[in-house]
């Protein structure tokens, strides 16, 4: 009686270019089967972790003044004239850096993942559309004067600065980032009258930016003036402005929110600190 042949493991292989060794999917290691070295830590649905927010609007809305509403914040400051607004200046619990380059973007976010984890509670970046500019918009100039196809110059700026708002909303802090508008053109365009508070509704960030900051954020506000006329106490009429963010402006904007938030708010030195203490004690989802 002749023994039966033992039962061979198949080999599962996957075929690589040519002269490249060919890997053996048998002998590796299957970290999935693997014994767990401990127990899942999660969290109960509904409880919020950080917020995630973006605010755009027209110039001078308060679009700054609200990013960095929170409690020992840190301004990473792109616009030149940014942070020179009354309601900041004076004010101890922010700390202003700028950097000049790509990499010192890079040594900031990493810094807030590990020397300075627990220094800032709230980091804002003020803008997105002066970040494209440091970025790429030398080289776009130069790639466009010289008579080239601007796509690649155009894309690789777009790419790092969606690298950069990826990273950002991993940090264990609020993070809120600001954008300008976008000045509509052509047939889409539609005429603005500014004296009744009427302006574009659209970010001036790329579409590779939008792809990724859209996704990464729990709300999206656009800031706006508001001036009402008020009767003094001697019969006058005095003009009073105010400042706020809407959350919920009929659609006509980006702006909205995933978490549960006020139609709008009064946009003040403190803000996103309120927001944040009513959401964590309410335990918004």
């Amino acid at each position: 009686m002749t023994a039966p042949k033992p039962i061979t493991k198949p080999t599962a292989s996957v075929r690589s270019r040519k002269g490249a060794p060919v890997i053996d999917l048998s002998k590796q290691n299957n970290s999935v089967a693997a014994e767990p070295t401990q127990h899942i830590q999660g969290r109960a649905p509904g409880t919020l972790g950080f917020l995630r927010g973006a605010f755009f609007g027209p110039p001078k809305t308060g679009k700054t003044v609200v990013a960095t509403s929170g409690k020992d914040v840190l301004l990473v400051q792109f616009d030149p004239e940014g942070d020179i607004t009354s309601p900041l200046q004076g004010r101890k619990d922010i700390t202003v850096v700028e950097p000049k380059n790509y990499k010192e973007i890079l040594d900031i976010v990493r810094a807030l993942a590990t020397v300075d984890k627990d220094t800032f509670k709230d980091v804002a970046v003020d803008s997105l559309t002066f970040l494209f500019q440091l970025l790429g918009g030398k080289d776009l100039v130069d790639v466009y004067m010289a008579g080239k196809d601007v796509r690649r110059a155009y894309g690789k700026a777009g790419a790092a600065a969606a690298y950069i708002i990826s990273e950002m909303v991993k940090l264990d802090m609020n993070v809120y980032f600001t954008a300008h508008l976008k000045h509509e053109d052509g047939e889409d365009a539609v005429p603005q009258d500014t004296s009744l508070g009427e302006h574009e509704v659209r970010l001036a960030v790329t579409p590779m930016v939008w792809g990724t900051l859209g996704p990464a954020v729990s709300f999206i506000g656009r800031t706006y003036k508001r001036v009402i006329q008020e009767e003094t106490a001697k019969g006058k009429w005095n003009n009073v402005t105010s400042y706020h963010v809407s959350f919920n402006d009929g659609e006509r904007s980006p702006a909205g929110a995933r978490i549960d938030l006020p139609a709008e708010l009064e946009i003040s030195t403190h803000t996103l600190a309120d927001l944040d203490k009513q959401l964590h004690k309410g335990g918004a989802s």
